[in-house]
């Protein structure tokens, strides 16, 4: 027998981890529904695309930096993934919501608000882990070690980010962080990842502008230049 998929709708930043951008007028959904493989190289983004996101999505990498609702912007390598929190409207909600964190070394700090943003040179980024079946323990569709086969260590990723605000119900916090870390949220458009050569949007695919930027460099060129 077929296991059930079990999905609610939600909120998108609660599919991210936390409410969403304060500096953001959007109103933002997500609707749960299975990924098709979106794989370029060694790279599957299928993983973070779980999710039907209704949002207008920044034109630009410069427009993307002048919406001011990002924390910190880092590019870097991924160093590992590790199991999270979950998330849930109340404490007998029986669809709690999983999540990974996503533990990148940072390279090249372009922007943070907070010195302990980045931890010992790393961010630790929590994401949506994805739908769960209807069984007995809810089992995730995305495994622990699927997001880790579908995501690898060294691939290089640019991120936007802003710090959870703490404001979630949650088991297990701080699940997956080292002590003293914080939790930070991806914008809609907030990983890019370069694999094969080209670079490659995680949550919604690249578009428009976005896709004439060959390199991560180039995309890091034009970020630290709008930063300025």
């Amino acid at each position: 027998m077929k296991k059930r998929l079990i999905g609610p709708v939600i909120l998108l930043a609660a599919a991210l981890g936390t409410a969403a951008c304060g500096a953001s007028t959007n109103s933002t959904t997500t609707e749960a529904r299975p990924a098709a493989a979106v794989q370029q190289a060694g790279l599957d983004v299928s993983v973070l695309r779980g999710a039907d996101n209704d949002v207008e999505p920044a034109a630009t990498p410069e427009a993307l930096v002048k919406s001011n609702r990002h924390d910190a912007i880092v590019a870097g390598t991924v160093d590992g993934i590790e199991q999270g929190r979950e998330t849930f409207d109340t404490e007998a909600d029986p669809y709690a919501l999983m999540h990974v964190v996503l533990r990148v070394k940072v390279a090249d700090k372009l922007k943070a608000k907070a010195a302990d943003q980045v931890k010992d040179g790393f961010v630790y980024v929590e994401l949506w882990q994805g739908g769960r079946y209807n069984d007995a323990t809810g089992t995730p569709v995305n495994t622990l070690d699927k997001w880790r086969q579908s995501i690898p260590a060294g691939t290089p990723v640019m991120l936007f980010l802003r710090e959870d605000d703490g404001k979630a119900k949650s088991r297990n916090a701080g699940k997956g962080l080292p002590q003293g870390a914080k939790l930070m949220i991806p914008d809609v458009l907030g990983i890019v990842f370069e694999d094969g050569g080209k670079l490659l949007g995680s949550i919604e695919e690249l578009e428009g502008q976005w896709t004439q930027i060959k390199s991560m460099s180039q995309l890091r060129e034009r970020v630290r230049n709008a930063v300025g």
